[in-house]
């Protein structure tokens, strides 16, 4: 029993050892460590991944804008030109306006000159025919009782009438 009580004691005096518990404190700070390594180079790895998916979806985006930009910069000397022809077809066409509508009151001055000419000219054929009709009036009852100056009065008055 006394050996046994000397290798307990023993045994008791090597777990209480300082330099034991050191090592076992450097033991379990290695494996905590080693741990936390793990786990950073996990998160590390998931991040390095996200960061080569954004970089390359981003290069891809800066391509497509790049080519956007010389689309559009194209398109953009295009309409440039468009306007300026659209400006040249616009004062073209207000100068056309111009002269139809100047054309249109010229036109309308030689109307109501010719108008006036045909009504002067209406007014005077209605007269004439008035005097013929009333001389046609005189000649056919040449023959009947009437005086010449009655007839002569009568035509003159048909004339006012008609004219």
């Amino acid at each position: 029993p006394w050996l046994a009580e000397g290798a307990f004691f023993r045994s008791q005096r090597v777990a209480d050892n300082p330099i034991t518990k050191v090592t076992q404190l450097l033991t379990e700070l290695k494996a905590g460590i080693e741990k936390d390594g793990a786990d950073e180079q996990q998160a590390y790895d998931k991040y390095a991944c996200w960061c080569e998916n954004t970089l390359a979806r981003k290069a891809g985006e800066i391509s497509d804008a790049k080519g956007q930009i010389e689309e559009l910069q194209t398109n953009l000397v295009k309409l440039s030109g468009e306007i300026a022809v659209h400006g040249a077809e616009i004062k073209q066409l207000k100068k056309d306006i111009a002269a139809n509508i100047e054309s249109q009151r010229a036109a309308t001055a030689i109307r109501e000159k010719e108008y006036a000419a045909y009504e002067a000219e209406k007014s005077e054929s209605e007269q004439c025919i008035g005097a013929l009709e009333a001389a046609i009036k005189v000649l056919a009852g040449a023959g009947t009782k009437k005086g010449f100056l009655e007839t002569l009065q009568e035509a003159q008055l048909l004339s006012v009438v008609a004219g």
